[in-house]
């Protein structure tokens, strides 16, 4: 079919000159936007508030940003290779929270009984939390390796009934989350159910006056950060990740070179899905673990893979779709919260006008 002409399109590719010049025009027009918000903030809440408010919003922003791009990550290596999307991604990010609670109480409820760490309650702590972050992981990434193994696999090419098959897992996995922990009025965080009422990462940053800040926030910035250093190593230099990049960009061809490609796809589904669970895990300690959390997320990382244009494969994508999605929400919770629920919908709007591939897609 032959390609629609875009006569802007057109022009720029052959006039660089001109396109230099509405970026830099683009550059100036949100320089000015910036400066003109950051006045309208010290006018109402005065330089302290401010400073107050943005620094927070900063922070907690990175905070849900790096664990949106845990979850996230999972949902694109699910789509980017499989070339599945998966309604059901929501649900393991859901039920990586209730599992990653479950096992940090039972792991600690078992080292009490046993009296390994004593009254040590900060080792105690530290083994339950590593224990529930890994279990988590390993019970999402089993989960969803039988769901691809016994289901999906049988449906590779036909994507009305894949649609249709994940979105009757996000009703089935939800519903069963609702028997057994409670419909989402209902929120479970470690503390208070912990028996030893403790939490290792638990206390603030406080640099005086209203500026403070809670460690565990800080903590996931640079567990996100950690993971999204070791991922992109993982992709640039083991043969896992080699094969998954060179899948996402022609599944037949590594095939066809001697890649069992079905096995391929079953351990890229674990993976993605052993991300959310991971991301749902250490989600409890800020947010809890809620039957809520399963459509709210699924939108998020829907958002974060057409704003990133991690839809065109590229992993870098998802990192920089996260990290508007978080860093919106947050600033607009504390600068304008009649809007925080679609803030990420209007800049997802404004994006795909200016650039329809995405910030990173073409």
């Amino acid at each position: 079919m032959e390609r629609l002409k875009n006569p802007l399109s057109d022009y720029l590719k052959e006039n660089p000159e001109a396109k230099q010049i509405l970026v830099l025009a683009g550059v100036i027009v949100n320089v000015v936007i910036g400066v003109i918000l950051v006045n309208w903030g010290i006018l109402i809440y005065g330089i302290d508030g401010f400073v107050v408010r943005a620094s927070k919003a900063l922070v907690d922003g990175l905070a849900l940003s790096m664990l949106l791009f845990l979850m996230v990550s999972g949902f694109f290596l699910i789509f980017g290779l499989c070339d599945i999307i998966n309604f059901a991604h929501g649900a393991f990010f859901m039920l990586g929270g209730f599992m990653g609670f479950t096992i940090y109480l039972g792991t600690e409820a078992f080292l009490l009984d046993i009296g390994i760490f004593g009254t040590n309650y900060l080792l105690l702590s530290i083994v339950s939390f590593i224990s529930s972050a890994i279990g988590a992981t390993l019970v999402l990434a089993l989960i969803g390796g039988g769901i691809e193994f016994f289901t999906i696999r049988r449906l590779y090419g036909n994507a009305i009934a894949q649609i249709l098959l994940t979105v009757g897992f996000m009703f089935i996995i939800g519903q069963l989350a609702e028997i057994a922990w409670g419909s989402s009025v209902i929120t479970y965080f470690i503390v208070p159910n912990s028996e030893i009422n403790y939490f290792f990462i638990d206390g603030v940053f406080d640099f005086g006056g209203a500026l403070i800040f809670e460690v565990y926030r800080v903590f996931l910035i640079f567990l996100g950060l950690g993971v999204a250093l070791a991922m992109y190593l993982a992709f640039k230099y083991t043969r896992i990740g080699l094969l998954i990049q060179a899948g996402i960009e022609d599944s037949e061809m590594v095939e066809a070179l001697g890649t069992d490609i079905k096995r391929l796809l079953t351990i890229v589904f674990m993976l993605g899905a052993g991300l959310a669970g991971l991301s749902g895990a250490v989600l409890v300690p800020w947010i809890g673990a809620n039957t809520g959390h399963g459509l709210t997320y699924l939108i998020y990382a829907f958002v974060i893979v057409v704003v990133g244009g991690a839809h065109y494969g590229r992993f870098e994508g998802t990192f920089f779709g996260a990290l508007i999605v978080g860093l919106s929400i947050q600033f607009a919770a504390y600068f304008a919260p009649l809007i925080d629920s679609v803030i990420v919908f209007i800049i997802m709007a404004i994006i795909l006008i200016v650039k329809p591939g995405g910030l990173t897609g073409t």
